[in-house]
């Protein structure tokens, strides 16, 4: 049975099988990363074209290319809604409105002062004094959100 491709004693046979099975591997290997390649098009449209709408609006009123607003917008939130939370720099929809005062409100639980985040109970408890500022005391690129809503009369 000399000549075999699984033949394990044979030069070619074995040489055969290395081959054969490095190709398996390396399909293996690359299969799980076709899924995670991205794809050939352009980013998914909104279900409704208000999102459009209200671009072409914001145009048109204030002479600006809608293209360009479309791109601004996108480099600020890539159109991530983050299902009405802020997103992780504390920024709220297309045009990343930021609340710094919302964001500063909802700190975590040790800044209340009422236990110690390091977990020490051998020392005395740190307590550090950890107050929201007055909207007054912000600059106002943390505060765009409530101009936004003065301006559009939305709540």
């Amino acid at each position: 049975m000399r000549g075999f491709a699984t033949d394990p004693t044979s030069a070619p046979g074995r040489r055969r099988l290395n081959r054969t099975t490095g190709a398996l591997a390396g399909a293996v290997l690359l299969l799980p990363l076709l899924g995670a390649a991205p794809s050939s098009g352009a980013a998914p449209a909104p279900s409704d074209d208000s999102l459009q709408r209200a671009f072409a609006a914001a145009s048109a009123e204030y002479h600006v290319p809608q293209s360009l607003l479309l791109a601004v917008s996108y480099l600020q939130s890539r159109w991530d809604s983050h299902a009405g939370a802020p997103s992780v720099s504390g920024g709220y929809g297309p045009m990343h409105l930021t609340d710094a005062r919302t964001a500063l409100a909802t700190t975590e639980h040790y800044a209340e002062g009422t236990e110690d985040p390091r977990g020490d109970s051998a020392r005395a408890p740190l307590r550090p004094r950890a107050e929201a500022p007055p909207a007054s005391a912000l600059p106002a690129r943390l505060t765009t959100l409530r101009r936004a809503a003065e301006l559009t009369g939305l709540p």
